[in-house]
């Protein structure tokens, strides 16, 4: 094999280890940044972790921990425990967004990873309005905002949305 090939080589993969590392490492805060629109630049660690988020097994792994929520949102709350307190009631209101999307993420069909984000950052973010009622965004308006995020259709419009309301702004 020819010396230059095989250096090529060598080189994409290390750099494709490590952007893969660094998509592990920094899951939370790539997380943040997808959910905020931030487009992926081909081969970044942000593209990589949309890919991973958006796997099948990924998306698998999203829709048990969300089944889980609803599983305990029925159940007593447990004193001190070590867990951010559940809040169960709004989780009883938006049963009908979560159960949305948990049928979306466990469809085949493709899905946009800035939904996927948001819908895992719900579960992760303490100040979330999944655990503080104090969060400045209703749990229902972030589940809904997930849903929508979740189809890349929709995703693509409310993008050229953001673009025209941003052209109007200046």
């Amino acid at each position: 094999m020819n010396t230059n090939l095989l250096a090529r080589d060598q080189a994409y993969d290390r750099y494709n280890l490590r952007e893969r590392l660094l998509a592990r490492l920094l899951a939370t805060s790539l997380d943040r940044q997808l959910a905020s629109g931030r487009l992926p630049l081909p081969g970044s660690a942000l593209a990589i972790h949309a890919s991973q988020i958006t796997s099948p097994a990924a998306r698998g792994d999203l829709v048990q921990r969300w089944c889980r929520v609803l599983e305990l949102a029925r159940q007593p709350a447990v004193p001190l425990t070590p867990r951010a307190p559940l809040r169960r009631h709004d989780i009883a209101a938006a049963e009908a967004g979560v159960r949305e999307l948990i049928a979306i993420l466990a469809s085949g069909r493709p899905i946009a990873a800035r939904g996927v984000a948001t819908a895992s950052l719900l579960l992760t973010d303490g100040t979330g309005p999944l655990y503080n009622g104090h969060s400045p965004a209703s749990l229902g308006d972030v589940i809904r905002a997930a849903v929508r995020y979740l189809d890349p259709a929709s995703l693509a419009a409310a993008d050229r949305q953001d673009r025209d309301h941003a052209e109007y702004a200046r």
